[in-house]
């Protein structure tokens, strides 16, 4: 399995070792190929805006978002790719203080609720969104 994690913003530190453990973790338990390919990538809110703007025709900020690679084409030309998850660092770090935990943990919370969009749970209804929560606490509580 591999994690490739690209930091694309400088104001905030990010321990990518976090990212990378959450992420093994939830492919591990969610029983995934040894070929699995996952990558992340770190932005500021701007960009995370702009890409929100361009791929879901919202014109806000979010915390995350999650580009599967399993649909339509992909799978035959990207074998082991599961797609690329895109974490907004000051997004987390303001949740992380409004939750009042560490920003280590919302990372972990975030690069595991990413993997899991990428593993097709969603959380658009509110039984699969409660669905997919109690997953990934279960998989967050694991880890800290």
């Amino acid at each position: 399995m591999k994690v490739e994690i690209t930091n694309l913003q400088k104001k905030i530190k990010i321990n990518n070792s976090l990212i990378r453990k959450a992420i093994l973790h939830t492919l591990k338990s969610e029983r995934c190929p040894q070929n699995t390919h996952v990558s992340v990538a770190i932005v500021a809110d701007s960009k995370i805006k702009q890409l929100n703007a361009t791929y879901r025709e919202k014109s806000s900020v979010t915390d995350i978002l999650a580009f599967p690679m399993q649909e339509e084409e992909f799978p035959k030309i990207c074998k082991g790719v599961l797609g690329e998850i895109i974490i907004s660092a000051e997004s987390a770090e303001i949740q992380a203080k409004n939750m009042n935990i560490s920003f280590g943990e919302e990372i972990i919370r975030l690069s595991i609720h990413g993997t899991l969009h990428l593993l097709s749970y969603t959380d658009t209804s509110i039984h699969d969104a409660r669905k997919m929560t109690i997953r990934q606490e279960q998989l967050v509580r694991e880890l800290i």
